[in-house]
């Protein structure tokens, strides 16, 4: 495997695992906060305020993994998707760490006040209903990545269309060609007595 397709390879399950992340990441939140004013002031008090810009990220992470699904699953060696658990590790170390680097910006989490976070403020119960979404997530984004793979190395190796031969059509005002002179049959004629018979009256 030369740099290039390892970049893309690279390349491909970052962008599968950041849609994982960020769609199970939103999931999480709205599974354990179902009361709209509560779900709003967890997230505004836990570091949440980058999830204005959710949306358009999943959708330009959503659009990097398909272009580069179908770029890279054409041609020799072709791409075979992006494998579970390839996904799964990264979904959970980014997760982890992305509630981690929320509350420490937000509330100044150290070592210290780790357990205090984990059991009074919910932290615990986010970060294993994440993982078990992330575990979700990761599982449909690699079938994702495998069935666009396999559209692409299909669309690549389809049969060109063959022409259709369309009839010669020769002008009206064409010259034919002469037809050949019909050459002498290489038999013997009729004996010489029947030719007299037939002479004679």
């Amino acid at each position: 495997m030369n740099l290039t397709r390892r970049s893309r390879a690279g390349l491909l399950a970052i962008a599968w695992a950041l849609v994982g992340v960020l769609g199970g990441h939103l999931l999480t939140y709205a599974v354990l906060y179902p009361d709209a004013h509560v779900h709003d002031q967890v997230l505004s008090e836990s570091g949440h305020g980058w999830t204005a810009l959710l949306g358009p990220a999943a959708l330009t992470a959503i659009a990097v993994a398909l272009v580069l699904g179908l770029v890279g699953g054409s041609g020799r060696g072709r791409s075979r998707g992006v494998r579970f658990t390839t996904l799964l590790i990264l979904q959970v170390g980014l997760f982890a760490g992305m509630e981690l680097a929320e509350r420490v910006a937000s509330s100044g989490l150290t070592v210290d006040t780790l357990w205090h976070h984990l059991t009074g403020h919910g932290l615990a119960a986010i970060l294993v209903l994440g993982i078990l979404i992330q575990a979700i997530t990761a599982w449909l984004g690699s079938a994702v990545s495998r069935l666009v793979a396999a559209v692409a190395h299909r669309l690549r190796a389809a049969p060109p269309r063959r022409r259709v031969a369309h009839p010669h059509l020769v002008p009206v005002n064409a010259t034919l060609p002469a037809a050949r002179p019909v050459r002498a049959h290489g038999s013997r004629g009729p004996p010489a007595f029947v030719t007299l018979a037939i002479q004679t009256p």
